[in-house]
This record gives structure tokens, sequence and C-alpha cells, in this order.
């Protein structure tokens, strides 16, 4: 696919801000949207279009592509707060996918997650898994893929969900482990863990992240896919919290129940997206900036 007019959601976002600059570096024309304004600069050359993608009209345009990757994140915020994470994550995709139908653009890569899978899944979970959310976010995330899918057999849309393992690196979100155990201990606070510390995950950095994004927006099979964004490797929250804490110094930590959301441990296998998109994670944690 040749450097196109592309409509990038969630470009205000810790990934979307990423993605933005990369496909802006790529020579694509990019418009970025989000219904937040945006924090810093975006690349020169790139269109912003504040929208609410539940209510609001969507960007016209002559677009060849949208990578939808504006959600609700957060698996136990959404515990608390089904209906918005349905409204937005579930409705707003499938506003965009009627938007594709409607204009004629041909391809949608959606941002997934891989909370679809659930703690009883083999790992290195495999994308032929049965998926089994365990909390709004995820059972959202996989609805959306669904519908995309649905999409692309009744329409001809050129669909790809790809299933973001834990994403860390420059501008995550404060809620993330990462950077919330990095904020408390820079602010002499207690670091609070969830649990044991034991639980593991698969780090994946936000660069090689934006790099499986554009790869799939490229990609040209008519069949709709899944496929799993990680390392297949993963880490412990106790090795999180380790790469965070200042050498020669001790961290407080403040342990609690774990959250019946949380699964003990996720860890991608990433031959399909090997396969299929000729990608390979580049920064293995903690190796790469954090900020």
């Amino acid at each position: 696919m040749a450097p196109a007019p592309i409509l990038v959601t969630g470009s205000s976002g810790f990934i979307g801000r990423h993605v933005v600059r990369l496909l802006a570096a790529s020579g694509h024309q990019v418009t970025a949207t989000d219904y937040r304004p945006q924090a810093e600069p975006l690349p020169d050359g790139v269109r912003f279009q504040r929208c609410d993608l539940r209510s609001d009209p969507l960007p016209r345009g002559e677009f060849a592509a949208i990578v939808h990757l504006a959600a609700l994140a957060g698996v136990r915020p959404s515990l608390d707060r089904p209906l918005d994470y349905e409204a937005t994550n579930v409705l707003g995709t499938l506003r965009l996918l009627e938007h594709c139908r409607q204009s004629g653009i041909g391809r949608f890569v959606l941002a997934s997650s891989s909370s679809v899978y659930g703690p009883d899944t083999p790992l290195p979970a495999e994308e032929s898994a049965v998926p089994c959310p365990q909390s709004p976010y995820a059972l959202t995330k996989l609805h959306a893929e669904q519908w995309g899918q649905l999409y692309a057999r009744l329409h001809g849309l050129r669909f790809i969900a790809l299933r973001f393992f834990s994403v860390w690196g420059p501008g995550q979100r404060h809620d993330l482990a990462l950077e919330n155990f990095r904020r408390k201990l820079a602010a002499g606070q207690p670091v609070v863990i969830n649990g044991d510390g034991s639980q593991r995950r698969d780090l994946t950095h936000v660069s090689d992240v934006a790099r499986a994004v554009e790869l799939a927006m490229r990609h040209s099979s008519t069949t709709p896919l899944a496929l799993n964004i990680g390392t297949g490797t993963n880490h412990s929250v106790m090795d999180m919290l380790a790469a965070v804490t200042p050498p020669g110094s001790t961290p407080r930590t403040d342990y609690r129940p774990a959250n019946p959301a949380d699964v003990p441990a996720t860890l991608a296998d990433v031959k399909s997206a090997q396969k299929e998109l000729g990608w390979t994670p580049r920064i293995a944690f903690p190796n790469g900036p954090f900020e």
C-alpha cells in the first residue's frame, strides 16, 4: 500500500501519538481525531479534528484506511462502568465500520487486546484459542473484533484486529503499572501491589506496536485476521518494580488483594504476526526508554 490518506482515531492517546508520528514520517496523509484536544504538537501536515465517536459526525475524506485506536481503556475501571465501555468501544467501533461501508473505505485496523483471552488460556496464547473475557473491557474488545469480522464477510472490508499485549514506553498512561510505580517512587510514596506480585505480563514497547499498526494497514489479505502483538516473553510485577526502582533504594510496598478481573499471566505467541506482517519485536523489556 503506497502512502495514502489515513484516519487515525484516538490520536491523543498513548499509542495514538506514536502511531500518528510514524505514519506521518512514512509519508501518509494523516487525519487525527480524538474527543480530547492534542496534548502535544502534531507532525507537519497532520490534520486534527475533534470528534466523539459515540455521537459526533465522523470525519469525512477520501480515506484509504481507518486505524481505530480510540477506546475506553483499562480492565479494572470497566468493572464499574460497563455501559460507558459498551457505548465507546463497541458502538463507537460499529459507527466507524458503517462509515467505511457508506464511504467506500476499504481497510480497517482495530486496536484489540490480549485481555480477550482468559485465565485458563494455554500459554503462550495463540489466536486460535477460545476467547474468555474476564472484564467488561475485554468483552467490548472481543465484540469490536466480531463486528469487524462481520463487515469483512458481508461488505468486503479488509479488517485486521491487533491484540496488543501490555504496552509500555514514553508517554504511557499514569494508571499503567510501570508509570504508576515510577511516579509513586519519585514522590516517596508506597507502591500498591495487588496480589503477591507474581503476576506476569508480556510487555511490548510502544514503538514496536506502532510498527505493527503500519504493517497491518499495508496488509493486502481479504481474510479478516486477529493477530497477537507481543514479545513471547513475560515479566512479573516485581520485575517491573525493580526496573523503575533507583539503584541502592528499597521501595515501600503496600500489598492488597488481587483484582478478580486480572489474569495470572499473559504471554503471546507471535508466529502469526511474523508470518502475516513480517513483524517481530525489536525492544525487549526493560531495554528501552520509559519516558
